[in-house]
């Protein structure tokens, strides 16, 4: 779990998280833990409400008693964060010596924080050798000889985000010199900035005594791996093409090298992408001959551009050679690679459902870690199905934005509520990062896995966002649900994209969660099939089917994107748009032609805090669709309704609204749209082609959430609600919502063999 930084928080005694996102009855759910107690015990419950103490919801869990409980002394296991690269197998130095030759571009290059950075080395235990940057920033080359270590730097301190190439020539015999040299690299295009033509800087000394061989992996991206796998003295920047030929005298650029008699390996980079991306996403492949393949852990960039990227291709499936680069961060994560000491056997007839692990220590402190259970392999065991936008819960894991970003804080207008827990998650940053967050060195996050302790997903106080979001707003529906003894089945995000419409044909009706804002191709492809042969589809959110999504092809935990052209958090580097695990344009589905109106009716509009939430007028008397209103609006000629919730009111946080421009069918029925925003409810910026003073609800009528009702062939149809607030005005413990009556009037429709348009 890492050391506790001094003064924060009591640690928490245990954590932990599950071997994948979805199970099925029969499955072993295997538990990684990490507790500094004795021991800890394992159990599952199956969870129907999270506590919302704002909104007087509480906690509702029950114990599975047909699941064994497990038992296990305590670990307490460390997380070691950076990326790299390993190649096993790879000659140690001999007589000849080598010649080690690369390019170069650093991000962080003489950050006193980060002290000395290696970027390709061959050693370990006093031994080998290494090349990258000094604490100061230059360019060095260390080896380890019998007489000791020896380094030695070249030049100035290089520029953050410039390349250069790099040659290293070590000698295998006392008495011959060691050198550096340093030229600059790279094009306008490829380097942060233009620089001034410069020669070659060059070092050199006469070894002593000769390098001891290292016997251990040939790394990029750290000079070795310490305790629990970490690695020691990380690079943050780019790494491309290294070659190495066992001939420290050997000339001639890195092309030439490549086919020397005596080179051991010539890595390209480029090699790896396909037609459709990076397949082999962990691969680096020797073009050599020699066969000294490599492979990455923690996901470093891949397709990012390289040295001699023009700017002329921005697509790196047809310029492979332009993105022949691999981006090193020291705090890349995704696995933390804890070892699961047993596993909970889930019962073979265990209900679909929203599960957790409840993992207790020996002290009586608890973590509860969510487990999604579908329904029997191939089988549908009600009929409706909650599809959990599990890649979102993806996007925002561990984000610290809320901590990190005073924008953030003045967007929402409020303090933020850190209590003990949330300020566990902002003092543990090894746990990994959001895809709202920038690296150390400035650079976007792309990659997020589930092989961590996702504390977002976890109960809590308040989200910087509102007072529930992503997991915790699902739950609501999920509490919903329950209370009002409709049986569904759950999938996940996962899920669909794996069995595509012939998961959702199985169910007469599909329901989405508060925010599914991350979808794949494939996702979209089930859903617009789904609905267009007679499925009834129910959207329950905003800003919804919005961000490109892949997954690993060798890896369903990790995810990826690269933002731009959106309302975003950051934006890709320019050139850096494609993904790298498919090869496709990230960005906006808008972008690639699938707005969400042309399936879902609605798309992306607008975002504001809870205080900008409002409520729904009647927008229709259109007696088609008079069904979906019954019991909602009681008061005599009453138009209005969901103005109250655990958001504020049934529309807000982030919404979509109707586009005929964008997709939305002429068959759609506006149900209802709110009134009522303030200003501080704003129009997403994808929206607009120029600034403008009037982007806030209060004087802009593109600022709002339609309720829609889209009738598709066959019988079947869709119903959007457009807002992520909407779950939050389901929740009333007391009783029934107008919200929730109107959800279930259309629920019930939607399950029936009723035409959802009457005569």
């Amino acid at each position: 779990m890492g050391d506790e930084a001094p003064g924060v928080v009591v640690p928490r005694r245990v954590m932990g998280y599950t071997d994948r996102i979805s199970y099925r009855p029969g499955d072993t759910v295997a538990l990684h833990v990490s507790t500094a107690a004795a021991s800890w015990r394992g159990e599952l419950v199956r969870l129907s409400a999270l506590e919302i103490p704002s909104a007087g919801v509480r906690r509702r869990i029950e114990n599975v008693p047909g699941a064994a409980p497990v038992a296990a002394r305590g670990i307490d296991q460390p997380t070691a964060t950076g990326s790299y690269a390993r190649f096993d197998g790879v000659p140690p130095i001999g007589q000849g010596g080598l010649l080690v030759a690369f390019a170069l571009l650093p991000t962080t290059p003489g950050d006193p924080a980060l002290g000395p950075q290696v970027a390709i080395a061959h050693a370990a235990d006093g031994t080998g050798w290494w090349v990258g940057l000094g604490p100061d920033g230059r360019a060095c080359v260390g080896v380890c000889t019998t007489a000791g270590p020896v380094s030695l730097a070249v030049g100035e301190p290089l520029a953050a985000g410039c390349w250069v190439e790099v040659r290293a020539a070590i000698p295998g015999r006392p008495g011959e010199r060691l050198r550096i040299e340093v030229t600059p690299a790279g094009t306008v295009a490829s380097n942060r900035f233009v620089r001034p033509p410069g020669g070659t800087a060059t070092a050199s000394a006469v070894l002593g005594a000769r390098v001891v061989p290292a016997a251990g992996p040939l790394l990029w991206g750290c000079r070795s791996l310490g305790a629990g796998g970490r690695p020691e003295l990380g690079f943050d920047g780019r790494v491309e093409n290294p070659v190495i030929v066992a001939d420290a005298s050997a000339t001639g650029p890195r092309a030439r090298l490549a086919e020397h008699p005596a080179v051991v390996a010539a890595w390209d980079l480029g090699a790896d992408i396909g037609p459709e991306g990076i397949a082999a996403t962990t691969r680096v492949t020797d073009a050599s001959g020699r066969g000294h393949h490599g492979v990455t852990a923690h996901h470093p960039h891949r397709a990012v551009t390289a040295s001699g990227w023009s700017g002329e291709v921005t697509d790196a499936r047809f310029a492979p050679d332009a993105y022949a680069a691999i981006h090193f961060h020291r705090d890349d994560l995704t696995d933390c690679g804890w070892v699961s000491q047993g596993g909970i056997a889930l019962p073979p007839d265990l209900r679909s459902g929203v599960y957790a692990a409840r993992l207790t220590a020996d002290d009586g402190t608890e973590d509860l870690v969510p487990v999604f259970v579908g329904p029997p392999e191939g089988s549908a065991t009600a009929p409706l199905l909650l599809v959990l936008p599990t890649n979102s819960y993806l996007a925002y894991a561990n984000d610290h934005v809320g901590v990190d970003s005073p924008r953030t804080q003045v967007w929402s207008q409020m303090v933020p509520t850190l209590d003990d827990f949330e300020l566990f998650r902002d003092a543990h940053r090894e746990l990994g990062l959001s895809l709202y967050e920038a690296h150390g060195d400035g650079s976007p996050v792309f990659y997020s896995s589930w092989r961590r302790p996702i504390l977002t997903m976890r109960e809590r106080v308040y989200d910087h966002n509102a007072p529930v979001w992503q997991f915790t707003g699902d739950m609501q529906i999920v509490d919903w649900l329950d209370r009002t003894g409709r049986a569904f089945d759950i999938a996940t995000d996962a899920d669909v994209h794996r069995e595509g419409a012939a998961l959702l044909s199985r169910y007469a009706a599909v329901m989405t969660g508060s925010h599914p804002e991350y979808a794949t191709g494939r996702m979209l492809d089930a859903y617009e099939e789904y609905a267009s042969t007679g499925g009834r589809l129910l959207y329950l959110g905003g800003n919804g089917m919005y961000w490109v999504t892949a997954f690993d092809p060798c890896d369903e935990q990790v995810i990826e994107i690269r933002r731009w052209g959106g309302t975003q958090a950051w934006c890709a580097e320019p050139g850096e748009y494609h993904l790298s695990f498919t090869g496709e344009p990230g960005g906006i589905w808008r972008f690639r032609g699938r707005a969400p109106q042309k399936t879902f009716g609605v798309g992306f509009v607008a975002a504001g805090n809870p205080g900008a939430s409002a409520g729904y007028r009647r927008a229709t008397d259109d007696p088609r669709v008079a069904w979906v209103f019954d019991g909602v609006l009681n008061a005599s000629g009453a138009r209005g309704f969901g103005r109250h919730g655990v958001s504020g009111g049934a529309a807000g946080l982030e919404i979509d609204s109707a586009s005929p421009q964008l997709g939305t069918s002429p068959d759609a029925v506006v149900l209802a749209t709110s009134v009522g925003h303030g200003d501080d409810m704003l129009e997403a910026r994808e929206n607009f082609n120029m600034t403008s003073r009037i982007l806030g609800g209060a004087r802009n009528p593109r600022v709002r959430s339609d309720l829609v009702l889209v009738p598709r062939a066959g019988g079947g149809a869709v119903f959007s609600t457009g807002s992520i607030a909407f779950a939050g005005a389901l929740c009333d413990p007391g009783g029934e919502t107008p919200v929730g009556r109107l959800l279930g009037n259309v629920i019930d429709r939607f399950l029936s063999d009723t035409p959802v348009l009457d005569p």
